[in-house]
């Protein structure tokens, strides 16, 4: 491909089967800030 500047570009797309493991660690990711949320916050 070619990109907005005319220079030679790869360009990228998740599978399926990838979009599913991303929302997958996305919500893993939330629990984790949430908890680490909960122990910064002021008692």
């Amino acid at each position: 491909g070619v990109s907005e500047n005319n220079r030679r570009a790869r360009f990228y797309r998740l599978t399926p089967t990838g979009r599913r493991k991303l929302r997958e660690q996305e919500s893993a990711w939330r629990r984790y800030a949430e908890a680490v949320f909960k122990v910064l916050e002021p008692a």
